[in-house]
């Protein structure tokens, strides 16, 4: 086994140009080092002969980087912390995700947020304010959020979230999907009267992409529609998207969230009046999809969008 001492040594000589004070204290740096010591012996037969010696400023970057990290400073890389590794025989830095990276690299990946707030992005069930107005719809939301990371074949029911503006609606359930992708389970949330216009506006010229949409909508694990009753409803969104959407949905059972300012009651009646019919049976076979889909919880309270 060779000595990583007398390794250093022969680099040293074999730069003989570069400033002898720059390259002892690069040399020196990769001495002290323990965990290039550590690395040198738990692979030395794997490296070659000329190892350290071509990738001297390799080892020397990853000494920088991990002291910079140490010292609570910005790194090359930041949310990655340095690791080395062995490529075709040779030390080389890579740079490995940290927790919290790791996280939201898997948020991202199970996470979809249509035309949502910049803030829901960061909403936290842990960091939610219970008051009485709230409380029995966290709790609500706790035990379903519970149900769902126990990933078995039991139909989770959804919630149908109903109350005045501004009372945290929508704050709860990004908090809810946020929850959700952090756990691994795919999770859809989408502003309904944006997705709807976006939809309509797809209408002869981009079918590929409406399609694209609907049916993530229809088969995301866990879809949540947010604001539903805001939109210029039509025959074309009540029965062709969100008709569509939710059936599949009921006979998948898959669980499904929805927020409004109606209530149950107000909402049939809306939906029952679209600016091209009035179709009252209509209306009532879609409540009865929204109701087997999800439970009616009302959220009270003051107006919180005041309060900024």
């Amino acid at each position: 086994m060779q000595n990583l001492a007398e390794v250093l040594k022969k680099i040293q000589q074999k730069y003989p140009k570069i400033e002898e004070t720059k390259l002892a204290e690069v040399v020196q740096q990769i001495a002290d080092d323990e965990d290039v010591r550590l690395f040198w012996e738990a692979h030395q037969n794997e490296l070659r002969q000329d190892a350290f010696q071509l990738t001297m400023m390799d080892l020397h970057e990853f000494i920088q980087q991990k002291q910079r990290l140490a010292r609570g400073e910005k790194s090359l890389y930041p949310g990655y912390y340095p690791e080395l590794a062995i490529e075709k025989g040779y030390p080389h830095v890579r740079y490995v995700a940290e927790k919290s990276t790791k996280l939201q690299l898997m948020q991202a990946e199970k996470l979809t947020l249509y035309k949502m707030p910049k803030a829901i992005r960061d909403a936290d069930l842990q960091t939610i304010s219970v008051d009485s107005g709230r409380a029995g719809v966290v709790t609500a939301i706790v035990d379903i959020l519970t149900r769902l990371l126990e990933k078995s074949d039991t139909y989770v029911r959804g919630l149908y979230l109903y109350g005045q503006f501004g009372v945290g609606k929508t704050y709860l359930m990004g908090a809810l999907a946020n929850a959700l992708a952090a756990n691994s389970i795919g999770v859809m949330l989408i502003h309904f009267p944006s997705f709807a216009v976006d939809l309509k506006n797809t209408i002869g010229r981009d079918n590929t992409n409406r399609e694209r949409l609907v049916n993530q909508a229809k088969t995301s694990p866990v879809l949540i529609i947010d604001d539903l009753g805001a939109e210029n409803l039509s025959m074309w969104i009540r029965d062709d998207i969100l008709g569509v959407i939710l059936e599949y949905r009921m006979q998948n059972e898959l669980t499904t969230f929805i927020t409004s300012n109606f209530d149950m009651d107000e909402m049939e009646k809306y939906l029952s009046e679209t600016r091209d019919d009035r179709d009252p049976g209509k209306a009532a076979r879609l409540m009865q999809r929204i109701k087997f889909l999800t439970q009616r919880a009302e959220v009270s309270g003051k107006n919180r969008r005041l309060e900024h």
